[in-house]
């Protein structure tokens, strides 16, 4: 079997999902690993340290994609890519297909397979992938925070020092990113509050050894008590769809003090759950100032962890992609590892997720049928 990894070409892009410690593995069984030339650079991974794995180094995208049987990326093609897709290929992506795209019809009539990580759930409920994301992205957020303030606030410190108070960070929600995001604010000596409407993922957080992090029903008495002395608010919320209400409105965001800063982790889906951030800017400017108050809207907070993100990608990706490749049809592979049955979108052209079939206007094709389950 042959695998690839072409560069990502989506902008600020960073991350890859294949890293010379899986290509290692990889070859290791047997199978041929084709890397195009600098694509994990960014991430921290050089050619060589491909080449010593024994990846085959490919001077253009068009090299690995008419080579590769399976393809592993970070990103869905782009339409710059759709050519260079090979019939009946694998590609395993972050797949989102919320709205329809061209990328559907070329899916369709190349008869290709495409595999989200973002959907696939193992036998305990959890998303592996988004979990290992989201514990990256709530650890860096506060490392962008203290960036930040540092430069934007005559240069404060999170934990402050002898004599001096800690800033005051606000986390709202307590899930993977918004837990992540608190210890890492309270470890560095942050004054931390913690909000959600989950009483269990709050007494979890209760239960934690030397608990520094003060936890609040997220309801707008402890909101209104708690903004006004914020100097960062972490927004660690994820909207379900587009037509749910903010977490935070235009009157919540009016109680911060000017100098404050918000970063709303939610627009990496382009699903603010602050009312008042109405943009995405670019890696290298990504702050502005509306009101005093100081809006962080660079999207891709993972790819500022593009080593570590990449490392925790490729390590959960491995016991899949060891399985894909095992087998010539992905069918077997299917049966013997089921988690990856919920990742599978569309198999050889064939839409298999309800929920995309029915943003298509398509019919189900039912996987369960071929592969037992």
């Amino acid at each position: 079997m042959i695998i690839g990894a072409p560069c990502e070409i989506k902008p600020d892009e960073r991350k890859i999902a294949l890293t010379p410690a899986l290509v290692q593995t990889l070859t290791s069984l047997g199978h041929k690993v084709v890397v195009q030339k600098n694509a994990g650079k960014s991430a921290g991974f050089y050619d060589e340290d491909y080449k010593k794995y024994g990846a085959e180094i490919a001077e253009t995208s068009a090299d690995v994609y008419s080579s590769a049987d399976i393809i592993v990326k970070i990103n869905p093609p782009l339409s710059d890519e759709y050519d260079l897709l090979k019939e009946e290929q694998i590609i395993f992506a972050f797949f989102d297909f919320s709205d329809k795209n061209n990328l559907m019809n070329v899916i369709t009539e190349k008869k290709i397979t495409t595999i989200s990580y973002s959907k696939i759930q193992n036998k305990q409920g959890i998303f592996p992938f988004i979990k290992a994301s989201s514990e990256v992205v709530g650890k860096t957020v506060i490392r962008i925070a203290s960036s930040i303030v540092e430069k934007y606030s005559g240069g404060a410190l999170l934990g402050g020092t002898t004599g001096v108070a800690p800033l005051k960070v606000t986390v709202i929600g307590a899930g993977t990113v918004g837990l992540n995001a608190a210890k890492t604010a309270v470890s560095i000596g942050a004054d931390v509050a913690l909000l959600d409407v989950n009483p269990l993922a709050l007494r979890n957080i209760e239960v934690l050894p030397e608990r520094k992090i003060k936890t609040y029903f997220a309801n707008q008495e402890n909101i209104s008590k708690l903004l006004p002395d914020t100097d960062i608010l972490i927004c660690a919320v994820k909207k379900q769809h587009k037509y749910q209400p903010p977490a935070l409105t235009v009157s919540d965001v009016k109680l911060l003090k000017k100098g404050a800063l918000i970063i709303d982790t939610g627009i990496v889906s382009g699903n603010a759950a602050v009312e008042t951030l109405d943009r995405i800017l670019p890696c290298d400017n990504p702050i502005y100032e509306n009101d005093g108050i100081l809006y962080y809207c660079f999207p891709d907070i993972a790819s500022l962890a593009a080593k570590t993100i990449s490392m925790a990608i490729s390590g959960t990706l491995s016991d899949y992609l060891i399985s894909a490749v095992s087998y010539p049809d992905i069918i077997d592979a299917l049966r013997e590892k089921r988690d990856m049955i919920s990742g599978v979108l569309t198999y050889n052209g064939n839409i298999t997720n309800e929920v995309v079939a029915d943003i298509f206007g398509e019919t189900v094709y039912e996987l369960s049928m071929l592969t037992g389950f």
